[in-house]
């Protein structure tokens, strides 16, 4: 009986061993690591809860992590008590390595081109301006859409941005779009915020209407989304463009 008390009390503190108290009231807990996830449940202040993996998503009070939870979705974990402000413990699964072979502004195939891209997007990096974060090497790139493309690339870092990107690409045309080209709002007068820029990920139907990207936009941050032919940004209407140093 007393061998039984034992085991039973050391399996429940294993179980709790990656159980930390929510600090806040109400907190709620996503669908996915950003504020624009649907909500599943909410935790009261004091809950514990147990972190099956951690991610980077959406910066709340100067914290990109968010923690998800046995419950299957994910708690900012700026209102969890896990006494550090790192990761505390592995990466969620299902996420890109961005694994490949070329070299810093060398030549990169075109499912490089995509597995890099994929690596910022599976980790739900927060869209910035002025932020940076490492590719899969470890080199620094801003973190807002033309930074994205140019580390996808493998171009220069931390990024050109929307007027000097046309300086490494070639105009093409939108039947000629494959994986790993990039589609934007380029070129002169398109600074700051006045211009976008996406990386082509494969088009959404045979009609070729519509294509499926691979982007850093706005207060989404870095995500897969979808953009008609010709979409326009204020005054200036997208244009297809190829990587000069691409391997097709």
């Amino acid at each position: 009986m007393q061998l039984t008390n034992l085991a039973l009390t050391l399996a429940a503190a294993f179980s709790m061993a990656n159980a930390y108290a929510i600090s806040g009231d109400g907190v709620n807990c996503r669908t996915g690591p950003s504020t624009n996830d649907a909500v599943v449940t909410s935790y009261p202040k004091g809950t514990d809860v147990k972190i099956t993996c951690q991610t980077h998503g959406e910066n709340v009070k100067g914290s990109t992590i968010w923690d998800k939870t046995s419950d299957g979705c994910y708690v900012t974990d700026y209102y969890v008590k896990t006494g550090s402000s790192s990761m505390v413990t592995g990466e969620c699964g299902g996420g890109s390595s961005g694994g490949g072979t070329s070299s810093y502004n060398g030549k990169i195939s075109r499912k490089e081109i995509i597995s890099r891209g994929e690596f910022w997007v599976s980790r739900h990096i927060p869209y910035s301006m002025n932020a940076e974060y490492p590719d899969p090497q470890g080199r620094e790139y801003r973190t807002d859409c033309s930074g994205f493309v140019s580390m996808a690339l493998h171009a220069n870092s931390p990024g050109y941005n929307t007027v000097s990107l046309p300086e490494i690409a070639k105009a093409i045309s939108w039947d000629d779009l494959q994986p790993g080209d990039f589609v934007g709002t380029l070129g002169p007068g398109t600074g700051g915020a006045a211009g976008h820029v996406t990386l082509f990920h494969s088009w959404a139907d045979s009609s070729k209407k519509e294509y499926n990207t691979l982007e850093c936009r706005g207060t989404y941050g870095c995500v897969a989304y979808k953009r008609a032919v010709g979409w326009k940004d204020g005054s200036f209407t997208a244009k297809p463009y190829r990587y000069i140093r691409v391997v097709d």
